[in-house]
């Protein structure tokens, strides 16, 4: 299954290895936060991701996650958010 643009984004975003927030994952990737945050909740619904569920939520990569963004398809997305 592909991933759609905002979900990649984020994806590349997080693949930097540090947990951000949906604040941070926003102004990285130039998405609103919103839509940030709805793009880390689908990648932690389907395991590319996973979220602190404290106060603010920090989201990080999943490992399986780090595989997807270093495949061809999602490499270009890790150079562009980092």
């Amino acid at each position: 299954m592909a991933l759609r643009e905002t979900q990649a984004l984020v994806l590349g975003a997080l693949a930097a290895g540090e947990p951000l927030t949906t604040q941070q994952l926003s102004q990285q990737t130039g998405i609103a936060t919103e839509t940030a945050r709805v793009a880390a909740a689908s990648l932690t619904r389907d395991g590319w991701a996973s979220g602190t569920g404290g106060v603010p939520t920090c989201w990080r990569i999943t490992d399986c996650g780090s595989r997807l963004a270093a495949t061809r398809a999602y490499r270009e997305y890790r150079s562009t958010t980092a």
